[in-house]
């Protein structure tokens, strides 16, 4: 899926079919790992073969935000990002509609276009405390869900322990000034895939890993009403790009988006680029996107260990409808999957708006099946031979009866503690 008429990339959808392995998701059930197991890219509908009038590539402005893994301690050599728009985010009294770009890493999420003194005062009015400055920026912190950011001339740093894989919101901040060293300068790789999508909208880098060694990265670029999908692979040194079998497989699917028309595809040494057309009349209205797009909000929270019981405070942003919200019970485990257990949010209001609060009761919680992704194929229900555990975490669930999905986890509290 693709935007209807070239917004800004708080606009665009992500495509109907995630091209990374992950494997094909049980109705119900909430993955908690990962991967990809593919030689080659995973591929889609048939497509033509021609030349694509692809708008040249201006450069990469994002990746000044983007530290070397090396500078902020990664052992691996890479990491992946996403310049889109979030599906996690509190609320800063911006909007969507108003940020210029939102760039999503495991140290943060930047939001440049950001008003500082409009975003310092819903901080403050909505949790967050002032924790002192970061080179010339204003810190703020909380301490329900950590969560901390960083107010800069024109831009927000944000990070969240629950959103975040390694939050860093000041080696984003340094990396844009220059103090640290930039992805781009230290991975040959990465600065050939990304110098080769440009500054497109919707770009997204995914890195090689044990069972992939190809890099990916994509975007989207605009002529007037007509989108242009851009995709590029690299190998690694001493290994041939399977050319062959990208084009086989490139005349009965593709690795760009369903809606492209025709398709260019070329080979550059180890450099795969493939291109495509994507026709005005393909495109679809935010509004029509299924999952809807979340609301954007700070959710917070409080416990009563005296009760039993947890508050989810709606603290700032959107009201919500609450009967696109639920209740999701589910567990913490490592390369398992499990099956969440749903339930109605025990309010009688209408909506959430900022201000509410829904005490939630979890003195007695709900056991969840967790299983062995491995028994998919091996039982028509393999859940019903996982075994049963306690659940641990509390989630705020949005749009739960969506047609293409169980709903997008909002916000988490750890039932033993604050996540």
């Amino acid at each position: 899926m693709v935007p209807d008429d070239a917004p800004s990339t708080h606009d665009t959808t992500r495509r109907a079919l995630l091209r990374q392995g992950a494997g094909a998701f049980t109705a119900g059930l909430t993955t908690l790992v990962a991967g990809c197991t593919s030689a080659v890219p995973p591929l889609g509908s048939a497509q033509r073969f021609g030349r694509v009038d692809v708008p040249p590539a201006s450069a990469p402005t994002y990746r000044r935000w983007l530290p070397a893994p090396a500078a902020v301690g990664l052992d691996d050599a890479h990491y992946a990002f996403l310049l889109r728009r979030p599906t996690e985010l509190d609320s800063f009294g911006v909007g969507y509609a108003n940020y210029d770009r939102l760039l999503r890493t495991p140290f943060g999420t930047v939001l440049e276009g950001v008003d500082p003194a409009a975003a310092e005062v819903t901080l403050t009015e909505s949790g967050y405390r002032r924790d002192g400055t970061h080179e010339g920026g204003d810190v703020f912190v909380r301490s329900d869900v950590r969560r901390r950011a960083v107010v800069t001339d024109g831009a927000l740093v944000w990070a969240s322990h629950r959103v975040h894989d390694r939050p860093n919101v000041e080696a984003l901040v340094d990396a844009h000034d220059g103090r640290l060293p930039r992805y781009h300068e230290e991975s040959g790789t990465f600065g050939q895939v990304t110098d080769a999508v440009g500054e497109s909208r919707m770009v997204e880098y995914v890195p090689p890993n044990d069972e992939r060694t190809w890099a990916s990265c994509e975007g989207f670029r605009f002529d007037g009403a007509v989108a242009y999908h851009v995709r590029t692979f690299r190998y690694p040194d001493g290994e041939t790009p399977p050319e062959a079998e990208l084009r086989r497989r490139s005349k009965t699917g593709t690795v760009l988006t369903r809606e492209v028309e025709n398709t260019d595809f070329r080979v550059d040494g180890r450099l795969v680029t493939v291109e495509g057309r994507i026709p005005p009349e393909a495109g679809i209205q935010p509004a029509d996107v299924d999952p809807p797009y979340p609301p954007q909000v700070t959710w917070g929270y409080g416990r009563d260990s005296e009760s039993g019981t947890v508050r989810l405070r709606h603290e700032a942003g959107e009201s919500v409808p609450t009967a696109a919200l639920a209740l999701r019970f589910d567990a913490d485990v490592d390369d398992r999957w499990t099956r969440p257990v749903d339930r109605s949010l025990p309010t009688e209001r209408e909506r959430l708006a900022p201000g509410d609060t829904v005490t939630v009761d979890v003195r007695d919680v709900p056991d969840v099946v967790v299983f062995d992704p491995d028994d998919v194929d091996d039982a028509a229900d393999p859940a019903e031979a996982g075994e049963r555990r306690p659940a641990t975490r509390l989630v705020l669930a949005f749009a739960p009866g969506s047609t293409s999905t169980t709903g997008r986890g909002l916000f988490s509290v750890g039932l033993g503690g604050a996540r």
